[in-house]
Order: C-alpha cells, then sequence, then structure tokens
C-alpha cells in the first residue's frame, strides 16, 4: 500500500469537490496540487498552523507531493497528512500526476 492510499483511501471529499480519491491514491508521491486562490488570502493563511501553510504555499500546481518532502525536509507521510486537512477544507485542488499536468 502506498502512502498516498493509507491517507487518500479514507478521505471523504465535500460535496462541492470532484476528486477521484482512488486515482489520486494510485499516482502517490507523483500527484501534483495547486493552492485555491481563496486560500492564499490573508484570512486563510492566518489560519493555518505555520508547516500547514508552507505546504500550501509550494502547491503551485507543479510540484509533486515528493517535491514538497524534499523542499521541507519532511517525508511523504507527512505531507499526504497535511493534503488530507487542505482538501478537507477546500484549499488545494488536485490537477494529476506528474507528466499529465501541462507545464505553462
Amino acid at each position: 500500500m502506498t502512502i498516498a492510499q493509507t491517507f487518500f483511501a479514507g478521505y471523504s471529499p465535500l460535496a462541492q469537490t470532484r476528486l477521484n480519491v482512488e486515482g489520486i491514491a494510485q499516482l502517490g508521491v507523483r500527484a501534483i496540487f495547486r493552492a485555491s486562490p481563496r486560500a492564499t488570502t490573508r484570512d486563510i493563511l492566518g489560519q493555518l498552523e505555520r508547516r500547514d501553510r508552507i505546504v500550501l504555499m509550494l502547491l503551485d500546481g507543479k510540484r509533486t507531493i515528493q517535491d514538497v518532502a524534499r523542499l521541507v525536509h519532511r517525508n511523504e507521510l507527512e505531507i499526504a497528512r497535511t493534503l488530507v486537512h487542505l482538501l478537507e477544507c477546500g484549499y488545494v485542488e488536485f490537477l494529476g500526476s506528474e507528466g499529465q499536468v501541462p507545464q505553462s
């Protein structure tokens, strides 16, 4: 079982979020997310724990879970836990996996 399967399999998305959790789990550390514009407002950022805020700011739609883990000197499991929390809050969106997301 991959790290992502462990954490994303139990994730229950909000009604408005259309997210294929099984697909994300299969992508594992290659999954790519982007912070939603509303999540980067001063009010929202001020409510987040410092560690969560750092991860959120690194989710630029280009970096994988593995990239973020390497940048913040944490393991992928910790990043996956943070992502579950951010997904539940509606602060991030799943874009695909490395190689699937068009580079802009």
